[in-house]
């Protein structure tokens, strides 16, 4: 009986071992069902002018006019606040992104009733409807790019940091294009809070950020992230959405 005692042992330690990185890769709330987004007349209108907006900056930037000067920074001042549970980074984004334009915000539980959140996390294509209730400076739209868009996209996290108005990204994290995270989460919501030009080939996004991985105080709050890995984390996501 013994073997049998050691065999069974050994493969509760394998399982407990391997849980918290299967668990970790799911997501820290993000619900992976899609659903499509509905915009309102509003939020059609304003999506025809701010993208007509990005559209111009991408084509500067694609004939050679800089959006950007080194040394640029600007950053805007987003309240962070941690996922009080480990699938409500949706709820958290939330109250970070209308404390920054309230200057107060309801608890993370009204947001995660109101987000219809479950378990399985938030469905990204709510939170534009959520964050404009309750707040008229900004009408938020639901945007999704393809990998050629990705000088329009650029031009949407620095024309909305501009703006003061701080977007919100679905992404799929690995450490391939966000360092600061050794580890995939397949599903991640959170915001944007200022863009530094370090030079040419070093550009930074600051992204307020609910989640602290591995409990290490390194992605907790308003930390910079490399410009072209937040792309490429949100173009690996299914929806390559953001909302702006």
């Amino acid at each position: 009986m013994k073997p049998i005692v050691k065999l069974i042992s050994a493969a509760t330690l394998i399982l407990t071992l391997v849980s918290p990185t299967t668990i970790f890769a799911a997501g820290t709330g993000d619900n992976p069902t899609f659903t499509s987004d509905i915009p309102t007349a509003a939020q059609q209108t304003a999506k025809a002018q701010k993208s007509q907006l990005a559209l111009q900056k991408a084509e500067q930037l694609a004939s050679g006019i800089s959006m950007f000067a080194l040394g640029e920074s600007k950053t805007i001042a987003v309240p962070s606040y941690q996922q009080e549970k480990s699938y409500w980074c949706g709820p958290a984004t939330t109250k970070q992104v209308l404390g920054f334009f309230n200057g107060s915000s309801s608890s993370q539980t009204t947001y995660a009733k109101e987000l219809g959140t479950t378990t399985d996390g938030t469905d990204f294509s709510l939170v534009d409807d959520v964050i404009n209730k309750y707040q008229t400076k900004n009408t938020y739209i639901y945007q999704s790019f393809t990998s050629s868009d990705y000088l329009t996209w650029k031009s949407a996290m620095i024309l909305s940091i501009d703006w003061g108005n701080p977007a919100v990204l679905d992404l799929k994290i690995t450490s391939a294009n966000m360092p600061l995270y050794p580890r995939t989460v397949e599903g991640h919501i959170l915001n944007t809070s200022g863009y530094n030009v370090i030079s040419e080939n070093d550009k930074k996004l600051r992204l307020t950020d609910p989640f602290d991985e591995g409990g290490r105080g390194v992605t907790l709050g308003n930390v910079w992230h490399p410009f072209d890995g937040v792309w490429g984390a949100n173009q690996a996501h299914f929806r390559k959405a953001i909302l702006w």
